[in-house]
């Protein structure tokens, strides 16, 4: 009889270990054009000078990507205090653009900023993304309004700093 060697066995079946990642990422981006909001004095004596004004102008884009059961939020905040005027913030629901729409979060209505702590204004955010068109992603309401009573309204210029993070899976309980 001849030696021989035997390099491999082939069978019926065969196996191989595979490892699937996730490589989770979240990127966030303001559109639109810059915003002025002015609150006028009135043109004539006696006339209202006015409170309150609004601006829906600009739009937040989102590409969130995220393993299992992890969730993102988006908070807010503004550079500095404002003295006698508030601004507040709300995203709106997106267009018709928005990709798996049912992980856009929930959204959390209007938010008064500050320079202290962030606001959330969007949680539970998902594996989704915005587009990136004319019109595409949340809509950012801004709402600027004189604080009732207040003698001194200083005008600023601001920044707002919106960051998409995750939430940790124990801040729900």
């Amino acid at each position: 009889m001849k030696p021989f060697v035997v390099f491999g066995v082939d069978t019926r079946l065969a196996t191989q270990d595979i490892s699937l990642q996730v490589a989770g990422s979240a990127l966030l981006a303001v559109t639109g054009p810059p915003v002025v909001m002015k609150m006028a004095g009135a043109s004539e004596a006696g006339d209202a000078i006015s409170q309150a004004i609004e601006n829906s102008d600009s739009r937040l884009r989102i590409s969130s990507l995220v393993s299992g059961e992890e969730v993102r939020a988006i908070t807010a905040k503004i550079s500095e205090a404002l003295v006698g005027t508030q601004l507040y913030v709300e995203l709106q629901a997106p267009n018709s653009n928005f990709g798996n729409p049912e992980m856009m979060g929930t959204l959390k209505g209007l938010r008064l900023m500050s320079n202290e702590l962030e606001e959330m204004i969007v949680e539970g955010i998902g594996t989704c993304w915005s587009g990136k068109t004319d019109g595409d992603g949340y809509i950012i309401r801004y709402s600027f309004k004189a604080i009732p009573g207040a003698t001194i309204m200083k005008s600023a210029n601001i920044t707002i700093t919106y960051t998409i993070s995750l939430v940790p899976s124990d801040a729900s309980e």
